[in-house]
């Protein structure tokens, strides 16, 4: 069982604050999507829980992870020169374009909401995050979950600082790390999605508060953390 089905789904049940009112005029976020795993799961914990939001966007390149330039690559995955197709989403899938990707996994999750009787919108945005979020954005409202699984820095640094600037981001937002770790100075805060973390979390004063934290060795740290005050 994954993290986010083991510790997600207490979170949601534990310190969820919004009312039904309040979450249909709220959006999920996950930077990182690959295959979809992760956003179809998502949505059955979503549903599980009776929740319905305005829409659960998707963010992703589908072609292989981008070229990390602000830090020193953790991983050989990580690094497109190494291994160019360990992301590459249209090939895992076996597919023959993103767009095929895109359509493929947004009707997985739209087919989930729909069984669950759910009516929240799905769009999924292809491209690098730093362009993608930014050409979308006036469509976005404030997060009730924010997944980010881009492994590494620059990217999560990115979305995390929109969401921010554009006070997107309440008391009460949880967010979720799949690649905490994996970096040589995750526990300090200094490298990879951690690095990014501190540095928003700093710039805009927010008090967060981490409420689980899964290790699993040093490249599989996983963690959750609940907006406390913006």
């Amino acid at each position: 069982m994954s993290w986010r089905r083991s510790f997600l789904d207490i979170v949601i049940n534990d310190y969820n604050i919004f009312s039904k009112e309040q979450l249909v005029n709220m959006d999920v976020y996950q930077f990182g999507v690959f295959t979809g795993d992760s956003m179809k799961e998502l949505s059955s914990i979503l549903s599980k829980h009776k929740i319905k939001v305005n829409s659960f966007y998707g963010f992703d390149v589908f072609t292989g992870m981008p070229k990390e330039t602000a830090e020193p690559i953790a991983q050989p995955s990580w690094d497109p020169d190494v291994e160019p197709d360990t992301f590459n989403a249209v090939k895992r899938l076996n597919l023959e374009s993103v767009d095929e990707c895109v359509n493929k996994i947004t009707n997985e999750v739209k087919e989930i909401f729909s069984k669950n009787n759910n009516n929240s919108s799905v769009s999924i945005f292809p491209g690098l995050v730093e362009e993608t979020v930014s050409a979308n954005g006036g469509k976005f409202k404030p997060a009730f979950y924010i997944d980010f699984d881009l492994d590494i820095y620059s990217p999560t640094k990115y979305a995390f600082d929109y969401l921010a600037k554009n006070n997107l981001i309440l008391p009460g937002t949880i967010i979720g790390y799949d690649d905490w770790g994996g970096t040589p100075g995750y526990e300090k805060m200094l490298d990879g999605e951690s690095r990014a973390h501190r540095e928003i979390v700093e710039e805009y004063g927010f008090k967060i508060s981490k409420i689980f934290e899964i290790v699993q060795g040093f490249q599989n740290v996983q963690s959750i953390w609940v907006v406390e005050a913006v």
